[in-house]
């Protein structure tokens, strides 16, 4: 099967979001671009803010899970309602570092209640008035907006943002994002012109984007799992040693191929529970059952 055909069954590909349209819209037109089923995105972006988006393609969708919470990184305009000293300004980026309390805005769509998010830096790149360009480590979850809102609240002052991009998602960065012109013309290289090499440059396979630890299992045990079975210890050629019971760890066949997700169950003999079987099982003969 051509290498793209396959790589389209289930991947992710990294968008450089433009302003404007919705996150979901730009996961659609991606997903229409390459012909799958089936997408999603990861973090979303409102409509005014641009920069890294992933999209999950085809069965990618069932591990988004894994991604939507991992720590993002966004440059950041907060424009004060009146000018502020600058040293009360680095004050307070420092009074707002570490684990911060926030209510989600009501335009969001999730629930409107308190939940603890951690900011890890706030780094000021220039303050020119009352514009304040500044650089965002953070938690997944967090609400720039808000974070600027409630900055402006502490300065006394009042602040909104006026713009902001995120330039990291996870461990994708904004030397992994392609703008959706850059990704039709790949396509069309690929369909008109049977050039697949932009197109697979692109694609990210699932194991990359997989923060997490993992167990390499015999080539023998592939099949068994392929049909659903558990990960027993005979069958694994190396497993994490810290992992607890409980932990998710993505699953490796010893030749390198990704078999999927599991829960760690750490039994005497089972060792752990397949979460998303990325096998097909029709490829592999049930002689294994015998």
């Amino acid at each position: 099967m051509d290498e793209v055909e396959n790589l389209l069954k289930g991947c992710f590909i990294a968008v450089d979001k433009p302003r404007g349209p919705p996150s979901a819209q730009v996961g659609s037109w991606v997903r229409d671009m390459l012909g799958a089923k089936k997408s999603g995105h990861i973090g979303t972006l409102d409509p005014k803010v641009s920069g890294v988006l992933i999209i999950a393609i085809g069965k990618a969708v069932k591990l988004s899970k894994f991604l939507s919470g991992e720590d993002k990184e966004y440059i950041a305009v907060m424009h004060l309602h009146k000018e502020i000293d600058k040293k009360k300004i680095a004050d307070a980026t420092r009074m707002f570092t570490g684990i911060i309390t926030q209510k989600p805005p009501l335009r969001s769509a999730v629930a409107k209640k308190k939940r603890k998010r951690r900011i890890y830096w706030i780094k000021l790149l220039e303050i020119d008035g009352k514009n304040v360009l500044m650089h965002v480590r953070c938690e997944g979850g967090t609400y720039i907006r808000k974070l600027i809102h409630d900055m402006g609240v502490k300065l006394g002052a009042g602040a909104n943002m006026l713009e902001l991009r995120r330039v990291k998602s996870g461990s994708v960065g904004e030397d992994m994002i392609h703008s959706l012109y850059d990704i039709k013309d790949a396509v069309w290289l690929w369909k008109h012109k049977g050039d697949d090499s932009l197109l697979k440059s692109m694609l990210i396979p699932p194991s990359m984007l997989l923060n997490m630890e993992k167990i390499i299992v015999k080539n023998s045990a592939v099949p068994s799992i392929a049909y659903g079975s558990p990960i027993y210890r005979k069958g694994i050629i190396k497993y994490p040693q810290n992992a607890r019971r409980g932990d998710y760890a993505k699953v490796l066949s010893q030749d390198g191929a990704f078999c999927g997700t599991a829960i760690i169950a750490d039994g005497n003999e089972m060792y752990a529970k397949i979460d998303v079987n990325w096998l097909d099982a029709k490829k592999y003969s049930t002689k294994w059952r015998k």
